[in-house]
């Protein structure tokens, strides 16, 4: 093996690999022929397997944490993604501190300066040379701003891209290298993992993303008094540096502070987890790192997100199914929770579904039939999704993090409030989902889509009835007029009577529905308000009114 083609930093890939000897895998290392590339002293040390994998999660953590940024971020990805790793090392990685020394003011400035091109003095009214928090890949100062506005800077660590690159480079080597040597390790697909961690990792350091995201889910709180997001300024910010208002308060599971600032934990609970729900289920666009460190909570009661490096997104059909998944709890039916969970998998890699099922079905039942205290539906949802690459079952990862934010939220719920009752918040959410979903404002803008995309077959339709009018006019000698056209002419007034009478449906229905709507739009049948209901109808009748006469236009 000629190492100096295959990896760029020989130095570095040495270094990785004795840390990992060190942390006792040194078993995996000779197994997969990368022992040779320790110190002579190492190499003759004999090495044994490992087999508890609790005790491999916890060594691999401790060497993530020593070898520095690109492991530690590898970690945290990791610990979201259960479906990528073993339950016990995704729960590990939880563990993982983000915590490292500071660089200096003067290497925080140079690069403010150069992404900016400004000198600092013109940026900022002034700023504070001691950070305020730092990270694996950033740091934060706080400053003032020209106009007076208090700020916090997000600076980038130097060349913390060189570093996280090189890093890659290395790990898709020793991927590549495991799944060759290792067959049980392909399942986990070690080399799909570093690429999703690669393309995952040049995003969160890309802050114009980061800006991006944050201004996507400011927009979408913005009707939320309870839940924000600071204000990002744009004009200040850069690939490397990001500007946005400076916040106070404190982690959301703070008690000490909860207590002392006499906020109503039941509401917070609440307040909290419905913005999850809220955010991937009613925007498809959600924090997927909820974790207590990014989620602070002011003396006000109020929730402020930060770090949005890390964003989920849900397709507008997944989302119903996930919303129809929870409709469904009241019934306590396992067969149709699964037939909804399979129903969101991206690939089904088997022919057989049983073991799969049989998995389903056996969690569901273990939440609907144990008592409310104990249920626990998104640890329900995240098993399910986070174990279905086991049987040949891939979710998207959107899924999967959707499901872990959903978990994490329902927990934090619970260590808030011991009363908190996810079925309750479960139950509130459907009904404010069908409001959403199926308002007026929705269905008009519906039925504008449905006209702009059959506008030609509408405005066709006037001049397909006026030739039949006057096909019907003309006067023509007897002789000429044969059995057929006669029945072609009374098809077609058959055709226009039924347009006519489908076209005078629908406005009637549309009057109707919009005079209840503004009347009485309180009167409900099956939960929905009877306007809805007219309203649904109308566009039914409308939708079938424009098909069966393009329908009948093909045929003729």
């Amino acid at each position: 093996m000629d190492l100096k083609k295959d990896i760029k930093d020989v130095r570095r890939f040495k270094e990785i690999l004795l840390v990992f000897f060190e942390e006792g895998f040194g078993y995996y290392l000779a197994k997969a022929k990368l022992h040779f590339h320790l110190p002579f002293t190492k190499r003759i040390k004999p090495a044994r397997e490992v087999n508890d994998k609790q005790v491999q999660a916890i060594k691999l953590r401790k060497a993530f944490e020593r070898l520095g940024p690109t492991f530690v971020k590898l970690g945290q990805l990791l610990s979201l993604r259960p479906d990528l790793v073993p339950k016990e090392f995704s729960q590990e990685f939880e563990k993982l501190q983000d915590a490292v020394p500071p660089f200096t003011y003067n290497q925080a400035k140079k690069i403010i300066e150069t992404d900016l091109g400004k000198p600092l003095n013109q940026i900022f009214k002034s700023f504070d040379k001691k950070p305020i928090a730092s990270a694996s890949i950033a740091q934060v100062h706080k400053a003032i701003m020209k106009n007076g506005k208090v700020v916090a800077v997000k600076v980038q660590r130097p060349n913390i891209k060189e570093t996280i690159d090189a890093d890659l480079d290395i790990l898709f080597f020793i991927a590549k290298e495991l799944e060759k040597h290792f067959p049980k390790l392909r399942n986990y697909r070690p080399v799909d993992v570093v690429k999703e961690f690669a393309l995952w990792t040049r995003k969160e350091i890309d802050f114009e993303i980061e800006a991006r995201n944050a201004i996507r889910l400011k927009e979408e709180l913005k009707n939320d008094s309870k839940v924000d997001v600071p204000q990002i300024y744009s004009k200040l910010s850069s690939k490397k540096v990001l500007v946005m208002d400076f916040v106070t308060g404190v982690r959301i599971d703070d008690d000490k502070f909860l207590k002392k600032s006499h906020i109503n934990r039941k509401s917070l609970a609440l307040t909290y987890f419905n913005s999850v729900l809220e955010q991937a289920l009613l925007y498809g666009f959600f924090h997927a790192d909820p974790h207590p460190g990014n989620i602070f909570v002011q003396k006000s009661g109020k929730i402020i997100y930060l770090d949005y490096g890390i964003m989920g997104e849900v397709r507008h059909q997944d989302r119903e199914k996930v919303v129809k998944f929870i409709s469904t709890i009241p019934d306590k039916d396992p067969i149709k929770s699964y037939n909804i969970i399979l129903s969101l998998a991206r690939e089904v890699k088997t022919n057989d579904l049983s073991e799969f099922r049989e998995k389903c079905i056996q969690v569901m039942e273990d939440v609907y039939f144990h008592s409310i205290k104990d249920v626990s539906f998104g640890h329900a949802l995240y098993e399910i999704i986070s174990d279905g690459a086991k049987y040949g079952v891939i979710f998207d990862a959107n899924h999967v993090m959707l499901a872990k934010a959903v978990y994490q939220a329902e927990g934090l719920g619970y260590q808030l409030d011991s009363t908190f009752k996810v079925v309750d918040v479960f139950k509130v959410f459907t009904n404010k989902f069908l409001q959403e979903r199926y308002s007026p404002e929705k269905i008009i803008s519906k039925i504008k889509d449905t006209f702009w995309k059959n506008k030609d077959l509408l405005l066709e339709l006037p001049d397909h009835i006026v030739k039949i009018i006057r096909k019907l006019e003309r006067e023509e000698p007897a002789p000429q007029i044969n059995i057929s056209q006669l029945e072609d002419i009374e098809e077609d007034i058959e055709e226009m009577q039924r347009e006519r009478n489908l076209g005078f449906m629908v406005l009637v229905l549309f009057l109707a529905s919009t005079f209840l709507l503004y009347i009485e739009g309180y009167t409900t049948i099956l939960g929905l308000p009877l306007s809805y209901i007219l309203i649904i109808t109308t566009i039914i009748v409308f939708l079938y009114f424009m098909f069966s006469h393009r329908k009948n236009r093909r045929l003729n």
